[in-house]
């Protein structure tokens, strides 16, 4: 049975239950998905079935489309459907959807009832992914009117509760310790791109509560390029985060380290330098978030360990004076240069291919890595390079 044809009444539980191929294709995802918060998990017990975790399913979609920006949408059947498709593909993990998929949902909502898209964007069942739909929030035209629809007082009230500390701030880039859900919500939402962080997100305040306790949360602003995506980044060094606002490639911690260092030479450093001077106000207000607050020296080597072309970019070398030649010596013929080896992922082989969503894995042979890689995205086209990890296999 075709997952599209599952889906007909309200209540997703209620429609996963009535077919267990289906209650057990979302068991595997769900014991896969490490986002799933901690207290959940442990409220099912030690061995929970796929009816149990198809109940608490249901109750966790449902809070996420009842807490958006834009009005309770838990009641509207095809949004829940359509959440637990990209769920069980592989296409979003719970963080995806919980942090995303209800304001991006949300946002469309808001403008369809309201007459307010375009012909082209009306038809709901276009949208493939959480991303894809997000473009309709991040459009020039529609962020201007979802901005009048939002309720403005919320934003006001979040920026008076707003607690942070500002790490660096000059004429191009403005850089703050977030030390509460205020602190995120209306730093995010106060114009430009609006970024995907589920920290500032309508059910932002549980992320916040996840991530702070763990370690210092740094948000990045580059003032010149505020409506682009790359104009707003968030890192976060003790679980391996540093992303732009649309958190393209999430997982793949060096790209993204390698892209800041690219976009913003120096400014890392920087930004270790303004945490450090800012030491003490930085442990004083994170008191509240973990016993004893934030441990600076901690938090600056988890940045340098993490971040290493960023924390290495813009260091200039000075240029060398070339010795003079002596005046009747003959130059010594240099040695041959030994012959570069081949990259192994330039060259046939064989990968092992697996799933990050679902821990499936596959033997896949190729002329190359990008070979494969081309294979893989062929057979499976609404996937990302991110959905996978590829692992040559020596014969």
């Amino acid at each position: 049975m075709r997952l599209r044809q599952v889906f007909t009444e309200a209540n997703v539980a209620a429609k996963i239950a009535k077919d267990p191929k289906m209650a057990k294709m979302l068991g595997i995802a769900f014991r896969h998905d490490s986002t799933i918060p901690h207290n959940k998990i442990a409220s099912l017990g030690p061995k929970p079935s796929d009816q149990d975790i198809v109940n608490l399913w249901g109750q966790l979609i449902d809070d996420t489309l009842r807490r958006n920006n834009y009005g309770d949408l838990s009641a509207d059947g095809k949004f829940d459907d359509w959440l637990t498709r990209l769920y069980i593909n592989g296409s979003a993990d719970y963080e995806d959807i919980n942090g995303e998929g209800g304001d991006a949902l949300g946002a469309w909502k808001a403008l369809s009832t309201r007459g307010k898209l375009r012909p082209e964007d009306q038809d709901f069942n276009k949208f493939k992914s959480i991303k894809q739909l997000q473009r309709i929030r991040n459009d020039r035209q529609y962020r201007q009117e979802l901005e009048r629809i939002k309720d403005a007082e919320h934003i006001e009230k979040m920026k008076r509760e707003a607690k942070q500390v500002e790490v660096y701030d000059d004429e191009r880039y403005n850089v703050i310790v977030p030390l509460n859900y205020g602190s995120c919500y209306s730093r995010d939402k106060a114009g430009g791109y609006i970024p995907n962080f589920c920290t500032s997100s309508s059910s932002g305040l549980s992320w916040f509560n996840n991530y702070a306790p763990q370690g210092m949360i740094v948000n990045v602003v580059d003032k010149e390029n505020a409506d682009d995506v790359n104009g707003k980044w968030q890192f976060h060094a003790v679980t391996n985060q540093l992303v732009r606002a649309d958190q393209e490639n999430r997982h793949n911690l060096s790209y993204n380290d390698g892209r800041f260092a690219e976009l913003f030479p120096g400014l890392m450093k920087k930004i270790v330098a303004g945490i450090q001077a800012h030491g003490e106000e930085i442990n004083a207000g994170s008191k509240e978030l973990m016993p004893g607050g934030y441990n600076i020296d901690t938090e600056i080597g988890l940045i340098k360990s993490k971040y290493p072309k960023a924390m290495a970019s813009g260091e200039e070398e000075a240029p060398e004076e070339e010795p003079a030649a002596p005046e009747a010596e003959v130059p010594a013929e240099e040695p041959a240069a030994p012959e570069a080896e081949a990259d192994p992922d330039t060259q046939p082989g064989t990968y092992l291919v697996t799933q990050l969503a679902s821990g499936r894995t596959a033997r896949i042979p190729g002329e190359s890595l990008e070979d494969v890689q081309g294979k893989v995205l062929r057979r499976y086209p609404e996937s990302s390079l991110e959905d996978y990890t590829f692992e040559r296999v020596e014969e």
